[in-house]
């Protein structure tokens, strides 16, 4: 295939397989003709690696090595104390913000102006927030779509970046001169206009959403590997093992199903995920539970496929702040689960109450209450699993909003 077009993925400390919304739109440009390079550290692209087999699409690994114990140090220091000189490095160039407070960050952006030119490119497309302000020197900021993957608010402090307000000033004034930016859902885009000023009609929509048919034949492979008895409803959970998952509260809701015949799968891509204090938390709870916890990297590719081994999805949520409380439309479990064929089961925030109850997927409760929706779930369960395939059909399926995107991007200037 002739490839006449160009677009440049920037991935500086965002894992390459942790979104479905980014795999598959790498893959969507690719099969639309367009020649797709992707630039990321190698850190990121080892946490989570996808290899494409489009001839077309190539990645380049930036293997920053420069960093050692000093560095990892003040790294520690900025996450927890760099609101106090947020005043001052306000008032400093963006270079020097940079430099000051995210130095892998200007690294990477001194890298990217090494080894590639970006006039080269219709569109380059930023990942996350570090990918953006990393972009900070690009002279053509009209040919940056950012794909936004959290909303950062004003708020000083995170439980996932900790103190956060030089990294929202530098992302602030990095959105004013955009093309455009990706959000996963109408709700997500209007926070994020409202936080950043930043007008709706330069918004497009992308939703964390699979792609590719449904499976509509299920697998045995959490079956066969924990030798789980036929009988027994299998319950799974994949994604990242972390607190603002409630990990350990699904784990403890199992306690209360001793009377049912089903079994739990914990699953995650993420190995550094099992090697925390957390995760050994999780382990002490799981203790003489039908529970089994399944580490080994799966290829995206393949992940629908062994879900459909199970017959029941999680997604639970704590209430921390609009990035999880909006999380329709923003998480991979979902669309996974849907595509598999999974009924689900999911946090009980209004958007995810409304959707599940409007399409009879599952049921939105609190994690306490997941024994009770596992029982009702699995009286029922065909029924349920027919309406998960027409419900991914409908509304997880990621090709028809990419269609509408690229229109946006490439039909209206011919």
């Amino acid at each position: 295939m002739t490839h006449t077009r160009n677009v440049a993925f920037i991935l500086c400390r965002y894992p390459l397989g942790i979104s479905s919304m980014i795999v598959n739109s790498i893959r969507m440009f690719a099969e639309k003709g367009i020649s797709v390079d992707v630039y990321i550290g190698k850190n990121s692209f080892d946490e989570c690696p996808i290899i494409f087999s489009d001839s077309g699409t190539r990645t380049f690994i930036f293997e920053d090595k420069g960093f050692g114990f000093f560095f990892r140090m003040y790294r520690f220091i900025m996450r927890n104390t760099s609101n106090l000189i947020y005043p001052l490095l306000k008032r400093c160039s963006f270079r020097t913000g940079l430099m000051v407070a995210f130095p892998e960050v200007y690294r990477f952006s001194r890298w990217l102006k090494s080894v590639t030119n970006f006039d080269q490119y219709d569109y380059v497309c930023p990942v996350d927030c570090y990918s953006l302000i990393c972009l900070h020197d690009v002279t053509d900021k009209d040919k940056l779509i950012y794909y936004s993957m959290e909303l950062h608010d004003w708020s000083p402090t995170s439980i996932v970046y900790g103190n956060k307000l030089i990294l929202k000033e530098l992302e602030y004034r990095s959105i004013q001169a955009l093309k455009c930016a990706v959000l996963p859902s109408p709700a997500r885009a209007e926070s994020f206009c409202k936080i950043n000023n930043f007008a709706l009609e330069k918004t497009e929509i992308l939703p964390v959403a699979a792609m590719g048919d449904p499976i509509s034949k299920k697998s045995r492979y959490f079956r066969d590997k924990f030798l789980i008895p036929d009988h027994h409803i299998i319950v799974v959970y994949s994604g990242n093992f972390t607190s603002w998952f409630q990990c350990a509260e699904i784990i403890d809701a199992m306690q209360a199903c001793s009377h049912l015949d089903c079994s739990l799968v914990m699953h995650t891509w993420n190995k550094m995920s099992t090697e925390t204090g957390y995760f050994q938390d999780m382990m002490k709870r799981a203790f003489g539970l039908p529970v089994f916890f399944s580490k080994e990297y799966i290829r995206y590719d393949n992940l629908t496929e062994v879900l459909s081994s199970g017959d029941i999805g999680l997604a639970f949520y704590e209430s921390l702040d609009e990035n999880l409380t909006e999380i329709l439309f923003s998480s991979n479990k979902i669309g996974e689960y849907l595509k598999a064929g999974l009924p689900v089961i999911t946090s009980d925030f209004k958007p995810l109450q409304e959707f599940v109850a409007n399409n009879k997927i599952g049921l939105a409760v609190s994690v306490r209450d997941m024994p009770e929706a596992i029982e009702e779930i699995s009286s029922r369960l065909d029924e349920y699993k027919s309406n998960a395939l027409v419900c991914y059909q409908t509304h997880y399926r990621f090709e028809p909003y990419f269609e509408k995107f690229y229109q946006y991007l490439f039909m209206r200037e011919s």
